[in-house]
């Protein structure tokens, strides 16, 4: 111990197996220490309290049961190429309004935080690493305001950085890489700056800004994180030239009584949408990119002011822009959408209290266009239930999938009443001859239970056999997984699933069908509350499909008809073609026209709403 004004330097020793304290400081007292190891204490291996000052040079701190250098004094302290490798606690402790000069410290094998800067902390830290560690790489807590330069946190069971208690810390060149929590946390009215920081592949998020937390995130790198990319709830979050991709939820979710400012960011292939404002939230995106998420690039389900000016979304699996609440709060100035798969969507409440709906001028969309019988008459309301109940025909469709709607609706209202949901079966098959709607009537679903709250997203991804099995062995199971995978949060949508059950010996051999049908009964039952399968095909291939594996059955519980369409009913598509096409169909045409689709064979080349598109294509090719 070295106390009132007692100076002591050493180099090159060796301090082991103390019953308490390796090196303590109190009072005025100084140390400089150089090549030395402090090793086995019961106590901080290294202590420096009231005045005391110190300077340690590579100085190494080994399997000590508590903190590794606890750090509460008003005087100067120097660590430079220092570390702590095995700590019971914390591996760097500092409080009491301390300002230590950290370079080029490492932290391995520590619990509960690496480096934890509380009780108004300040000081420096630069070139600093934390790994391995039980709890958070980098706490800033109690209006801590320490400047942190080039820190790389990597392998915490808790987040990269976490923030709290009106900690107003700057970080400058930030890397957080496979921690379990988010790479960054703020919570509990913590402020905080960030610039040019990296994270990756986290397990929650790699920006969570929660309760009260105000951040700013200048220059970020986000990618590969479990959960969305980037999370705000009830808190407000600035962000600037951040690039968000690959993430296992949203891109971007501001959440309840959340706020954004976002301006000149890229979010891209997520797994949910790329920019979604939740119920309660508001916010501005500026000059940023929305492209190829499995969702909308933006969706808005907030009522409150939402700016969106000269943004980009394209190539999104949904909508570039979907709102599903009408809102006056909602503007949106520039928008350039392209190649989305379904068309944009948002308006405002009109005062009949009717939403409006506003299509975006928009580039052809990356997918076909539905067929004709899919289509909504012009000025029909954009509510997916009323896009259903528009479609030509499909009368028995339309009364399953109805009833399949109000029975999620009533298993929500019963759990908002503190009461148990009913058993349901998800997931379904779709039975019927090509072109009667079946991929539409999944996309509207999807859209439902995603505005239900029943899913996350409702987003629909759409494949085939070709999709799932592979040709080598052991490559089915990692095809299959990786696609199902990206239908978390909404739909997969299985055409002529009866293929995977259709070849030698159903499936076995050199076909891997049965393969697919096994890793898919897995993941279902894995993922039973977050994904809705629907598979498709010919009604009688599809009860053979059902009958290839035991479980099929069970998960598979309800069967929805698709009926073929009836010559009045085929004449009706053609007609919506020459409406939108700006063509009159003359009476004496359509009588013909009903002759005609009366006379066809219904064989396998028949194929519905397609032959309907087909026939009106002929018409317009023959005037």
């Amino acid at each position: 111990m070295i106390a009132e004004h007692g100076e002591l330097v050493m180099r090159a020793c060796a301090v082991r197996d103390a019953g308490g304290n390796g090196i303590c400081l109190n009072g005025h007292g100084r140390i400089t220490v150089t090549d030395s190891t402090v090793t086995g204490t019961a106590k901080p291996a290294v202590a420096v309290e009231q005045h005391a000052g110190a300077v340690a040079t590579r100085l190494a701190v080994s399997d000590v049961a508590g903190i590794g250098f606890y750090l509460a004094s008003s005087g100067n302290i120097l660590l430079e190429d220092s570390s702590v490798t095995g700590a019971g606690a914390e591996g760097v402790f500092t409080a009491e309004s301390c300002a230590p000069v950290l370079r080029r410290f490492q932290l391995r094998r520590t619990r509960e935080h690496g480096y934890l800067f509380t009780g108004q902390a300040a000081g420096t830290a630069e070139d600093c690493e934390a790994r391995d560690v039980v709890g958070v790489g980098i706490g800033v807590a109690d209006r801590g305001t320490t400047e942190i330069t080039r820190a790389a946190v990597s392998a915490c069971t808790g987040a990269g950085v976490r923030l709290s208690t009106s900690a107003d810390p700057f970080f400058r060149r930030l890397h957080v890489v496979g921690c379990d929590g988010a790479a960054i946390e703020a919570a509990d009215g913590a402020l905080g700056r960030f610039e040019n920081v990296e994270l990756e592949r986290c397990g929650r998020n790699g920006v969570a800004v929660l309760t009260g937390a105000r951040t700013s995130i200048t220059g970020a790198s986000v990618r590969g994180t479990a959960g969305a990319g980037v999370l705000v709830r009830e808190a407000t979050l600035s962000l600037t030239d951040c690039e968000i991709a690959e993430s296992g939820g949203d891109g971007v979710l501001v959440d309840s009584a959340g706020e954004i400012a976002a301006v000149r960011c890229l979010v891209r292939n997520g797994k949910g949408s790329g920019f979604l404002f939740g119920v309660g939230s508001s916010g501005t995106l500026e000059e940023s990119e929305f492209t190829a998420n499995n969702a909308d690039g933006i969706g808005v389900q907030s009522e409150l002011s939402i700016r969106i000016a000269d943004c980009l979304v394209r190539d999104n699996h949904g909508s570039g822009l979907r709102q599903t609440r009408g809102s006056t709060a909602l503007q949106v100035l520039d928008l350039r959408s392209t190649g989305n798969a379904t068309r944009d969507a948002y308006g405002s409440v009109s005062a009949s209290g009717a939403t409006t709906a506003t299509t975006a001028t928009t580039a052809a969309p990356a997918a076909a266009a539905p067929a004709p019988q899919q289509q909504q008459e012009r000025g029909a309301a954009n509510d997916p239930i009323s896009e259903l109940n528009a479609l030509v025909g499909l009368e028995g469709v339309k009364r399953e999938v109805n009833s399949l709607v109000n029975l999620n609706l009533m298993a929500k209202r019963r759990v908002e009443a503190g009461l148990s949901a009913p058993p349901m079966a998800r997931h379904l098959v779709f039975a019927g001859a090509p072109g009667t709607g079946k991929t539409t009537v999944a996309r509207l679903y999807g859209t439902v239970l995603a505005d239900l709250g029943v899913l996350r997203s409702g987003h629909l991804v759409e494949v085939a056999r070709a999709d799932l099995v592979a040709q080598v062995i052991g490559g089915t199971a990692i095809k299959t997984t990786e696609v199902f995978n990206t239908a978390l949060g909404g739909v997969l949508f299985i055409d002529e699933a009866y293929t995977l059950a259709a070849g030698q010996g159903g499936g076995t051999g050199p076909d891997f069908g049965r393969e697919a049908i096994d890793t898919l009964l897995k993941l279902m039952e894995d993922h039973r509350e977050d994904v809705v399968v629907i598979a498709a095909g010919y009604s009688r291939e599809m009860a053979e499909f059902l009958r290839a594996n035991p479980g099929m059955e069970s998960r598979f519980s309800r069967t929805v008809e698709f009926e073929n369409y009836s010559a009045d009913e085929l004449v009706t598509i053609v007609r919506s073609h020459c409406k939108r096409h700006d063509y009159r169909l003359d009476e004496s045409a359509a009588e013909v026209l009903t002759d005609y689709f009366e006379r066809i064979p219904k064989d396998g080349t028949f194929c519905n709403g397609r032959t309907s598109r087909k026939v009106f294509e002929v018409m317009a090719d023959r005037q």
